[in-house]
């Protein structure tokens, strides 16, 4: 792999002046906000040495609010896609089914601007932040008179709480985000409205993970009646109060979810709307046809020919905007069952496959990049290792060369299975999202068999079914999609493939060596030194197969030109903002 470009400055400062995000909008400037807010940075070690220590972002002057001058206020927003959550708890949920409709009931303690499409970082619960000159402690200070929707006070008791679940889980709880915050020993409150982060090494990436969608507020007291298992409790109510700006009218799961406005929301200028309206719709040409035919305002995951269809001949009418999820796409292993247990077999699936030809086939539905270990939208390392890797080594060439089909069938030799006789029937389990049932299992059936005899039933369940499934490891191979938070190397090798890490799905998936690596690469300053261990990193992952990775997710979404008060034709990824509490809609 060439060496890495240069890692963005970390720690560093950027004043975000909604005074000009106005007047970009031909706006008065006599409603305008203003925030200090820190940038979102890329270094996944150690601050860079020209870096300042210390950080203080001031509060901000006034409430945040909508970039435009006369927003009107009214209107229930309709949304289409995914939104069949499998339960209810963000903090053990990993998907956009959970995401969206589920973000606008709460807050985060700081938050991703909605203007800018999720890059910079605004005061939100928290209205300024610190960090320490040796970057070991970071300090939030709390906005005054904050309730939940419940009417209970915010207090940093509520802070310290969510994220004690979230990196110190009990027994039982799967918590996707904390590899992130692996480096923090303590969440400790100092008074009612002040809470620290302390770390046992620097990580400059933590106010970017703090203001993560997934990351949002939850009440103490919610968390200690129900023992940290929230699954069950609706969001929005009187039982499951967030401090967000809608709370629930009612729910019908696989079908839709109303939202009306929080009319107590501790920011009195918003929400605008009146409401939201999350209607479930699979991914793909239904959901791109329900915005074109006026059914709905918002669409979120249509596929490629809405985006081709917005901008070839509605532009004037519609918005189109493609965006990457950080992510691994494909089949989770169980090495504890049978003959995936041995590398040499995982190995061979995964060689014989045509990633091509699924990627492809895919395409109807929705986008998709051909998965490789390093993401190709890595924000220090993508688009070097993509290149270095599609076309060029075993798995990556298409069609599948017959060389890499014989290596493959050598491998399966080699373990004990030679032409797959002793693997019994494989059990693929798959998330019951339109594109995992077809065309993704049935090709990935299909190559196995027809490379190297290897036979397999296909069994398609509801998302809540799979993840009670693979957490009991009822499976050989499961598929489904995990995105990560940030899209830097060590966070999301920890995140996916470090020995019981939250969103390594793959059970009984354990190497130290790769652990161990992982660990050097976050405490790593140097970028020469950095790019060896991601080096080590991605050999270990290709003789290793810890899952047999497929694709990464690239989402479309479209949304009526009415649609206000938002940055969402920039947007960078999913999490980044999702409450649509500055959205208003001009008609």
């Amino acid at each position: 792999m060439s060496a890495p470009f240069s890692l963005k400055t970390a720690f560093s400062v950027v004043l975000v002046l909604l005074l000009s995000l106005l007047a970009a909008c031909g706006s008065s400037a006599t409603t305008e906000p203003q925030a200090t807010a820190a940038a979102p940075t890329a270094t996944a070690g150690a601050p860079a040495s020209n870096a300042p220590t210390s950080v203080s972002v001031p509060a901000a002057e006034g409430m945040l609010k909508a970039p435009e001058s006369n927003p009107k206020r009214g209107g229930v927003l309709q949304w289409a896609g995914l939104s069949d959550s499998p339960h209810f708890d963000m903090g053990q949920c990993n998907t956009a089914a959970c995401a969206e409709p589920m973000g606008p009931f709460f807050d985060n303690l700081i938050r991703y601007s909605p203007f800018d499409g999720g890059k910079a970082l605004l005061p939100d619960l928290a209205t300024e932040w610190e960090v320490s000159d040796d970057g070991l402690v970071y300090t939030f200070h709390l906005r005054e008179g904050v309730k939940f929707q419940d009417g209970a006070a915010l207090t940093s008791e509520d802070v310290k709480a969510t994220f004690d679940r979230i990196i110190y889980p009990p027994t039982g709880m799967v918590s996707p985000r904390q590899p992130l915050f692996g480096a923090v020993s303590e969440v400790r409150t100092v008074d009612s409205l002040t809470v620290e982060f302390v770390l046992t090494a620097p990580r400059a990436f933590i106010p970017s993970a703090i203001a993560s969608g997934w990351n949002v507020i939850e009440r103490k007291k919610t968390i200690d009646d129900n023992n940290s298992d929230l699954k069950k409790l609706k969001p929005g109510t009187i039982e499951h109060p967030g401090t967000g700006p809608f709370i629930l009218e009612s729910h019908q799961s696989g079908e839709f979810w109303k939202l009306e406005s929080n009319l107590d929301y501790w920011n009195p200028e918003l929400p605008y709307l009146d409401g939201i309206q999350f209607n479930h719709l699979p991914y793909g040409p239904a959901t791109g046809a329900a915005l074109l035919t006026g059914r709905v305002d918002y669409v979120y995951g249509a596929g490629a020919d809405l985006r081709d269809d917005i901008r070839a001949n509605y532009a004037d009418t519609y918005t189109a905007v493609e965006y990457p999820i950080p992510s691994y796409g494909g089949a989770w292993v169980n090495f504890e069952r049978g003959p995936l247990g041995d590398a040499k077999v995982r190995t061979a699936i995964s060689m014989v496959l045509d990633r091509c030809a699924i990627k492809n086939a895919i395409s109807a539905i929705r986008e998709v990049a051909i998965g490789t270990w390093i993401m190709p939208d890595d924000i220090t390392y993508g688009t070097q290792f993509v290149e270095d890797t599609l076309g060029k080594k075993p798995g990556y060439r298409c069609p599948v060369p017959e060389e890499d089909i014989a290596a493959a069938q050598q491998l399966l030799a080699d373990a004990g299975f030679p032409n797959g006789e002793g693997i019994p029937k494989l059990d693929i389990m798959v998330r019951d999202l339109n594109f995992f049932v077809s065309p993704t299992a049935p090709m990935l059936q299909a190559f196995m068999k027809q490379n190297l005899n290897i036979d397999s039933d296909i069994r398609v369940v509801h998302t809540s079914v799979w993840q009670e499934d693979q957490a009991r490891g009822n499976y050989d191979l499961a598929i489904n999609g995990n995105p990560t938070t940030l899209a830097e190397v060590a966070p999301y090798f920890s995140s996916y493939f470090t020995t019981g890490a939250g969103g390594n799905w793959s059970r009984g998936s354990s190497h130290p060596e790769f652990d161990a690596l992982v660990d050097n690469l976050f405490n790593e300053p140097d970028p020469a030194k950095q790019a060896e261990f991601v080096n080590r990193g991605v050999e270990i992952l290709e003789e290793w197969t810890p899952m047999i990775n497929l694709y990464h997710f690239v989402i479309v979404d479209g949304f009526a030109n009415y649609v206000k008060g938002h940055g969402r034709a920039n947007r960078s990824t999913l999490v980044n903002d999702l409450r649509f509490d500055t959205v208003w809609l001009d008609k």
